[in-house]
């Protein structure tokens, strides 16, 4: 019986030591269960704050390539307004080049135009001489000046001498119409070539007897002579 009972107490002294090694293991595993807890824990924080860290940089991204395309649009925006501007530079100088030889050509035209009206002024002034001599002539001969014959002899010069004819019939139209007639009305109207006509305001206009607008291109009479 001795043999047996200690065959037992020897069994129950071995299955104690197995509990014991499993009571350990089992406080162990848990002790590793909780670590895995807390590291499976502070790995689903990280992962959701890397989630929030990524949604940030996505939010970030799309405000960049906003960014990026109002950059572009105004990169587009800025050629374009610069290439107006060259554009319009050009047709600034293109303007002002213009302008100069279009100054230079009307200062060269009245100089010219003024240069022969002096030339008339001149003739005028002789056939003026002319009329005074002959009327003085007339009055030692005591005989009347036959104005008609004068009359003719002024006609037939500003006819032939002073080519004066298309003044004469633009004065005769604006004192008929009484209201501005364009320069292209002027010369349909009368039959006179165009290039004459011009000259022929612009010897009137230097008498101040007609006015002449560049822009509307019509002619007033301003000085009434019938």
């Amino acid at each position: 019986m001795s043999a047996e009972r200690e065959q037992v107490l020897s069994s129950l002294d071995e299955l104690k030591s197995n509990i014991t090694k499993l009571l350990e293991t089992c406080e162990k595993l848990e002790t590793e269960n909780e670590s895995l807890r807390a590291a499976r824990r502070e790995a689903e924080e990280k992962a959701w704050a890397a989630q929030e860290e990524l949604k940030k940089l996505a939010e970030v991204q799309e405000q960049l390539e906003s960014i990026k395309a109002d950059l572009e649009e105004a990169k587009k925006t800025i050629e374009s307004q610069q290439s107006e501007i060259t554009g319009l530079n050009s047709e600034l100088e293109q303007c002002r080049s213009s302008s100069d030889s279009r100054v230079k050509e009307v200062a060269a035209e009245r100089d010219a135009l003024q240069a022969e009206l002096d030339e008339i002024n001149a003739k005028l002034e002789r056939v003026s001489e002319l009329y005074r001599e002959t009327a003085a002539e007339k009055e030692k001969l005591q005989e009347k000046v036959d104005v008609s014959d004068l009359l003719a002899i002024y006609i037939m010069l500003i006819e032939n001498v002073f080519y004066g004819k298309p003044h004469a019939r633009i004065l005769y139209t604006l004192h008929n119409t009484k209201k501005p007639i364009t320069r292209k009305h002027i010369a349909s109207s009368t039959g006179i070539q165009p290039a004459v006509v011009r000259k022929a305001i612009y010897d009137l206009v230097n008498a101040n007897l007609v006015s002449f607008n560049e822009e509307t291109q019509e002619v007033r009479l301003i000085k009434e002579i019938m």
